[in-house]
């Protein structure tokens, strides 16, 4: 019988755990605080709701935050981007906006348990175009696929359980908290233009760095998606970078065949960031430690 290897067992471990906290909070039961490996910190977290395995875009996401000192976080969902301003010593201050208030629960959570809270806010709200209008978020729990749209969240609709929340602006949030981002990641399952379409005012400002995760479903297709974002950046200035092949976004047509993808938008003036070129998709956040590191030996400048 052949042997696991250490990688395949810690795997199956994991696999195990994430099944035992999905059962658990089924069951209504309380989930236990574990610590979490990651860089030189262990981290406390709810069992099974945060994972150090690399996501798509973990090592970008760090990259950004490392040299930002305004963020907001929108579509925040348990926190798992949050937690990264542990290793980000020059962030002021951090908005965490997330509509599902079980899962803005468990981000408050881990961020307070990691020592973060005293310059971050949480909004309970959907990112859209338009203040105060109902919305419908369809979602199961603190699930991390609440969406507007029934297709982008299956289990859900099927289910039939959504949540009805309010809707607030990126420009509202800057003018109730008097604040200006220099860096937003945007991950709203689909409602990534309503977002850009309520952030004129912020992005006239022409220093706010845009990370925007991209999806597509039966009622929004990728072409259609990028258009719009595309559009969005003609109106306001700013260019689009497609982040897995490290060019300019210029054709919808580029991302066709996309189901999910990262896009990095910024000022017209702003060139793209040397410091990214050597990131992968998925790769190991140890990388963009280590690029911020060198850079930060070689001069104190972060942009």
């Amino acid at each position: 019988m052949a042997m696991l290897s250490r990688k395949a067992v810690m795997k199956k471990l994991r696999r195990w755990r994430n099944w035992r906290a999905s059962l658990k909070s089924r069951l209504g039961l309380p989930l236990s605080l574990v610590e979490l490996p990651v860089l030189n910190q262990r981290l406390i977290v709810r069992e099974g709701m945060i994972s150090n395995e690399a996501d798509y875009d973990q090592a970008w996401l760090l990259a950004c935050l490392l040299r930002a000192e305004v963020y907001f976080d929108i579509g925040a969902n348990m926190g798992q981007s949050a937690l990264l301003a542990v290793f980000c010593e020059h962030l002021r201050h951090m908005l965490l906006v997330e509509p599902n208030p079980e899962a803005l629960t468990l981000a408050a959570e881990h961020v307070i348990m990691n020592g973060l809270v005293a310059n971050v806010r949480f909004i309970d709200a959907f990112v859209s175009d338009v203040v105060n209008e109902p919305v419908r978020l369809w979602t199961v729990g603190s699930g991390s696929a609440g969406s507007m749209y029934s297709s982008h969240a299956k289990t859900a609709f099927r289910l039939h359980q959504f949540i009805e929340t309010q809707t607030t602006t990126l420009d509202r949030l800057c003018e109730v908290h008097q604040l200006v981002p220099d860096f937003v990641k945007i991950d709203v399952e689909g409602a990534e233009y309503l977002v850009l379409r309520g952030s004129g005012s912020c992005a006239a400002h022409n220093k706010t760095r845009f990370l925007v995760e991209m999806h597509s479903n039966t009622q929004l297709t990728m072409t259609e998606n990028a258009a719009n974002i595309l559009a969005w950046c003609a109106a306001v200035g700013y260019r689009a970078w497609y982040l897995s092949q490290t060019v300019e976004l210029t054709a919808p047509e580029q991302l066709h065949d996309r189901g999910r993808c990262h896009l990095l938008l910024q000022p017209q003036a702003w060139t793209f960031p040397d410091w990214l070129r050597n990131l992968q998709q998925s790769g190991p956040i140890e990388a963009a430690m280590a690029a911020y590191t060198a850079e930060q030996h070689a001069s104190p400048a972060r942009h």
